[in-house]
């Protein structure tokens, strides 16, 4: 298991104002022991969570196939799942939503920009990470990943609930300015792969990276050319408590990073969802200021006329 400091949730209450509401600027959490992550806010605990659940600003999101989320959640947990997140009139299947589309299903939920949203799954939290760095990627900062997810509140004898709670829908509303550095689509990623001083990440199992799996969805097997293998799932203990893992574990993890956070860095996946989850512990664990999940991922990129791609094996299994 990992240690991390305990945090405090400091949640400022917002008065709606005649028109439209003003959202106070967010609460930052307060650290009451020293973290070796660099942003430690964009996680909490499950002890901490047990803590505040009840704020009258504090929103959980089970972000788990809906099957899973009616036969047990945490109390009060609003779902939604990746389809709730994409865009589906994309010719790339998986792609995130509009900005539009993202905060009318927001609103539907009854969420509004002042809340701060709790984010957790059952996968290690890679599926609640994608949800994470789309709502980043739109400038909304308010979001934290449980650590270790449904497991950890399950350990913590935190209650569960089958029933699933109805809110009025509300405003939800992101900020004007986007957090375009979290996001790289295929023009954008030609256009780096002529510069110097880059890393390109893929994020999936060492099969799919090599050509020897090929997922539904993919035109070609193999990879980017250049691209470092390094799997999504060895930043996390995923056979046994589902966190993170401590912060001198990930950097042997990630010991072919540059040492200059400021380096641009590239990662991608089969669709752009595990590639974030490693986006989360780049920037947010490791510090790391300029992370860019490419969204289409290999389902683009393998689809893509002319573009490069490496195999280093025969293609023995279709998933």
């Amino acid at each position: 298991m990992i240690w991390r400091s305990s945090l405090l949730v400091v949640l400022i209450l917002v008065g709606a104002c005649r028109g439209r509401e003003e959202v106070a600027a967010p609460a930052p959490l307060q650290v009451t022991e020293i973290s070796e992550y660099a942003h430690p806010e964009s996680l909490i605990e499950a002890g901490e969570l047990l803590a505040i659940q009840d704020h009258e600003h504090v929103r959980i999101i089970d972000f788990r196939e809906r099957a899973a989320f009616e036969q047990e959640h945490i109390p009060n947990a609003l779902p939604m799942w990746r389809s709730d997140i994409e865009d589906g009139a994309h010719h790339v299947p998986g792609m995130m939503a509009s900005k539009p589309e993202m905060e009318k299903k927001l609103s539907d939920l009854g969420l509004s920009a002042s809340d701060t949203l709790i984010l957790y799954d059952d996968q290690s939290g890679v599926n609640a990470a994608r949800l994470w760095w789309v709502l980043r990627t739109y400038g909304f900062n308010k979001v934290r990943l449980l650590n270790g997810g449904l497991q950890s509140w399950k350990n913590a004898q935190g209650p569960l609930s089958a029933a699933t709670e109805t809110r009025p829908a509300n405003r939800f509303e992101f900020p004007p300015e986007e957090a375009l550095h979290f996001r790289i689509d295929k023009d954008d990623l030609v256009s780096l792969m002529k510069a110097e001083h880059w890393t390109l990440i893929d994020a999936r199992t060492a099969e799919e990276h090599s050509g020897k799996r090929m997922k539904k969805g993919a035109k070609n097997a193999g990879h980017i050319p250049g691209s470092v293998n390094i799997d999504w799932a060895e930043a996390v203990d995923y056979h046994g408590t589902k966190k993170f893992l401590p912060p001198e574990e990930l950097k042997l993890a990630y010991k072919e990073l540059p040492e200059d956070k400021d380096a641009p860095v590239v990662v991608y996946c089969h669709s752009g969802v595990r590639s974030a989850h490693t986006s989360f512990v780049l920037t947010q664990l490791l510090g790391y200021n300029r992370v860019y999940n490419y969204d289409g991922s290999w389902m683009e990129w393998s689809a893509l006329e002319g573009a490069p791609i490496k195999k280093d094996s025969t293609t023995l299994i279709l998933q």
